[in-house]
């Protein structure tokens, strides 16, 4: 009897628990779905409303919007086409008292569903092109929260303009803005704000060519002759690296330069080698200043990078201007022992007429060994000299070269 007795009380309980659960189980569906008829009631309430697609309190206060800015990826800052591209989440905040729901958590919508609700019209004032992502799903959706207020967030990829001083190339630094504003609403329709802590971008990120210094907001307003527009603007701040350029274009055209000197310590009556050392030279420095015009934009200034390709142009041809001046110094040479051979042979055939004994070879080289200790410019003292000239007048040059450049790289930065 005890038995069957508490049996049938634990039948009893079970059966109690059951139902139970069944009960609050159908009442938080019965709940939810209510919430979420308010919610699609509030929805199709609006959507029915002629004024749907008109900015929250029309005709009234201008509508307030936050903005929020994070660069998920900065992956090319271009010098020849003057631009950078990047990939961002972008956020916007405001608040839109017609999507007020009773719900006790926010609104999700995405996709197609996004453009049921009025959103800012914000754009890029300096885009090239840009597109939000699709993949697997448009990566766009707005958050609406009880009281109305509204968060909308998007990713999206964007090549923006960005026009850049190079006449420290490659030893510059460069500013880019990334600039938004409203497309038709001035500033007694909305009010547009961006604070530095909603700007959220990695210092330490790598970027081709360049190293990221540091951003900086800017709130300002722009006139036009529909009003006055906010404008958004972060300015991003670039430093080029440079150790590219030394390895491709400044340590070559150094050994270049270089090399062109070998010629002074060549024979100058050795044409062969010294026109083909020097021509080698000159071909090889023109072509690598042509490859690195074909990265850079045509400007109508000179940058740092094409004063240091034309001296070193210049000093390998002055070494071919050289040899020929040398070579000629040797025709010269040649043609004044010959003059002087035949004129003292003359003499000397005189005074052997007359009964004299002379050694014609001693006298051949008594010649040679009179002109050469004569102060004539020769080819011989020539290369000595340029052996010195040369190597001076290029230490020189980088003497004044390098300090001007880098140091004037480095006021221009911390101006900006």
């Amino acid at each position: 009897m005890m038995l069957f007795e508490r049996n049938y009380r634990g039948f009893f309980h079970s059966i109690f628990h059951t139902w139970l659960a069944l009960f609050i189980s159908a009442a938080c569906v019965h709940r939810s779905f209510q919430q979420s008829n308010n919610v699609s009631t509030a929805l199709q309430k609006l959507m029915n409303d002629d004024g749907s697609k008109l900015r929250p309190n029309h005709g009234g206060d201008p509508v307030f919007v936050d903005l929020g800015l994070r660069v998920e990826r900065l992956s090319d800052v271009s010098a020849r086409s003057m631009d950078f591209s990047l990939t961002m989440y972008l956020r916007e905040y405001w608040h839109d008292p017609r999507l007020a729901h009773n719900s006790t958590s926010h609104l999700i919508l995405q996709g197609l569903d996004v453009d049921m609700v009025w959103s800012p019209d914000i754009f890029f004032i300096n885009e090239k092109s840009a597109k939000v992502h699709e993949v697997t799903y448009k990566n766009k959706l707005i958050y609406i929260l009880p009281n109305g207020s509204v968060s909308m967030s998007m990713r999206l990829s964007a090549t923006l303009a960005c026009h850049m001083s190079l006449e420290y190339f490659p030893m510059d630094s460069q500013t880019c803005n990334i600039s938004m504003s409203s497309y038709a609403y001035n500033d007694k329709e909305m009010t547009l704000h961006l604070s530095e802590d909603a700007v959220a971008i990695d210092t330490d990120m790598e970027i081709p060519s360049f190293k990221f210094l540091k951003s900086e907001v800017y709130n300002t307003m722009m006139p036009f002759s529909t009003g006055n527009f906010h404008i958004c603007e972060i300015r991003l701040a670039f430093e080029r690296q440079m150790q590219a350029y030394l390895l491709t274009v400044y340590i070559p055209s150094y050994l270049l330069v270089t090399i062109a000197w070998l010629s002074f310590w060549i024979d100058a009556r050795a044409a062969p080698a010294r026109i083909t050392l020097g021509i080698t030279t000159v071909l090889t420095v023109t072509t690598m200043t042509s490859g690195i015009l074909e990265r850079l934009p045509i400007v109508t200034y000179a940058k740092a990078i094409d004063i240091w390709l034309a001296a070193c142009l210049l000093f390998v041809f002055l070494c071919l201007l050289e040899y020929a001046w040398a070579n000629y110094l040797v025709v010269l040479e040649q043609r004044r022992i010959k003059k002087r051979k035949s004129l003292r042979f003359t003499k000397k055939k005189e005074e052997t007429a007359k009964g004299e004994d002379i050694n014609l070879d001693a006298c051949s080289e008594t010649i040679e060994l009179e002109y050469l200790t004569e102060r004539h410019l020769t080819a011989l003292r020539l290369d000595r000299f340029s052996r010195i000239l040369f190597p001076v007048i290029f230490a020189i040059f980088n003497l004044i070269y390098w300090p001007y450049y880098l140091n004037k790289g480095d006021d221009i930065l911390l101006d900006k």
